[in-house]
């Protein structure tokens, strides 16, 4: 699962370099990757870019722990805007946490 999420969000990355290949800060921001992330230079040394609309990752929430979640990924072409919709499998123990979590919010002194 971890595999399937990081490949995706590489993989969003490699295209928007594509996309705006001046853009100075996309550009450091792939070097400093590169540099201080192995995982990250494995997957961008792949040289994949497909298009992302779902994937399965697991969340590590400081409240309520790990949530499995089955992220749906809208595209807006035109503009690089994505909406993330977080889902988790009716009635199971990840949709009572996700649902938890949602209550709970994120831990105090950090930023929404």
């Amino acid at each position: 699962m971890p595999d399937t999420a990081d490949a995706a969000l590489v993989s969003d990355l490699r295209h928007a370099t594509g996309r705006f290949p001046r853009d100075s800060r996309l550009a450091a921001l792939v070097r400093d990757l590169n540099a201080g992330n192995e995982r990250f230079a494995e997957l961008w040394a792949k040289g994949k870019v497909t298009a992302n609309r779902e994937v399965r990752k697991t969340v590590d929430h400081p409240s309520v722990g790990p949530v499995t979640v089955d992220c749906d990924v809208l595209t807006d072409g035109d503009t690089e805007l994505k909406i993330v919709i977080m889902t988790a499998a009716p009635g199971s123990e990840d949709e009572t946490k996700l649902q938890l979590a949602i209550v709970v919010g994120p831990p105090a002194g950090t930023r929404n």
